[in-house]
């Protein structure tokens, strides 16, 4: 499992595609870290937040992780790492025929599977670490220094774990698709799918924290959770998205605490069902060669 594990870091590395990625990611982070901080002025990082709180200058940071991963991008930045880096881990090995060989040798199917879902799991730590770091000193530099630093592994495990979600997602297209485009291209119509359907959902009953159970929501919401327990645990939070079509959905008070677990509870579930079921057709899909 670990050798393929290796195997498929090696590949990995030599994508460009990998590098394209990784690199906007980081651009992002610079732009969110030092150049909004900067142009922003005090109005903004110091002040009555969108987390609905007092903070200062040291908080941007924990600010910059909703802008960029919710108020901004909704979401998208998840299906851009997460599910473009592991889109094609598995559809190529059929699409090229690869996985003859790899089959061929002394190794189980589950090993297989689970040594490249390994692999991606360690590059996008790695990612998450980069990010987190690269805006934490991009803050420094821009604005001084900042504050509740030991709460910056919660942000890296809320960015993590978003991006293995859509990485689960895209091992279980991916399982079952033969091209990594079309592997892609499910992904993205199942993103959009997922997200119209809780736009709707939201403008009719609001957004429930049962419907961070859903894939792709709880991806989005992760990061929204997680910067509201850092500075006030104890507190409420307002969920409510907006939709450039329907305007915003119906606003519901929940308390963080709850929807932590809730978001917890939707992690687990959106990474292990779809790997299990993705290991399913993995396992059942015939080998010609």
């Amino acid at each position: 499992m670990w050798a393929v594990a290796r195997y498929e870091l090696t590949w990995d590395l030599r994508k460009k595609r990998t590098y394209i990625v990784v690199g906007l990611f980081l651009f992002a982070a610079f732009v969110f870290g030092y150049l909004v901080p900067i142009t922003a002025g005090k109005s903004v990082t110091e002040g009555q937040s969108d987390l609905g709180i007092i903070f200062g200058s040291g908080l941007w940071w924990v600010e910059v992780a909703y802008l960029a991963f919710n108020t901004f991008m909704s979401g998208l930045f998840f299906l851009f790492i997460g599910g473009f880096i592991s889109a094609d881990s598995l559809a190529s090995e059929f699409d090229h025929n690869t996985v003859v060989p790899l089959l061929s040798q002394p190794i189980k199917r589950v090993e297989v599977y689970l040594g490249k879902f390994i692999a991606k799991i360690l590059l996008l730590l790695v990612v998450s670490v980069l990010f987190t770091l690269l805006v934490l000193a991009a803050s420094e530099i821009s604005i001084g220094a900042q504050t509740q630093l030991d709460m910056i592994p919660l942000l890296v495990f809320a960015e993590f774990g978003a991006f293995l979600e859509f990485a689960a997602l895209a091992f279980f297209l991916g399982s079952f698709a033969r091209s990594g485009e079309m592997a892609l291209g499910l992904l993205i119509t199942v993103f959009i799918m997922i997200t119209a359907v809780a736009f709707v959902l939201g403008a009719k009953f609001g957004l429930q924290e049962s419907m961070f159970l859903l894939p792709v929501v709880n991806a989005d919401f992760l990061l929204n959770v997680i910067p509201y327990y850092i500075v006030q645990p104890w507190g409420v939070m307002v969920l409510q998205g907006y939709s450039i079509v329907a305007g915003p959905t119906v606003p519901v008070i929940v308390s963080v605490i709850s929807a932590l677990q809730y978001a917890l509870a939707g992690l687990a579930i959106n990474v292990i069902t779809p790997l299990a079921a993705g290991y399913y057709f993995f396992r059942r899909a015939e080998v010609k060669g």
